[in-house]
């Protein structure tokens, strides 16, 4: 098993157990898992999400996830 470290911002904390938190959240997962996969897990529509970043770099969801990776996901954020 390996053991991952999953930051939502802005929109998507919608998605974290307690809503309200800043906390990152803590996910355990096979060790053959992927980001996708862990996308699945989260069960967060993939196309709120616009950048997902593993351990400061962009990542796509083949990417096979190491034991400590700190994943961030950000949704798309509009303006003017």
């Amino acid at each position: 098993m390996k053991e991952v470290e999953v930051r939502l911002y802005a929109s998507l904390r919608q998605y974290h157990p307690s809503p309200e938190s800043s906390q990152a959240l803590v996910i355990k997962l096979n060790d053959k898992a992927n980001l996708g996969d862990l996308l699945s897990e989260l069960k967060i529509p993939k196309e709120e999400i616009a950048i997902t970043m593993v351990n400061g770099r962009s990542e796509k969801e083949g990417y096979l996830l190491q034991d400590e990776d700190r994943i961030g996901l950000f949704p798309l954020i509009g303006g003017g």
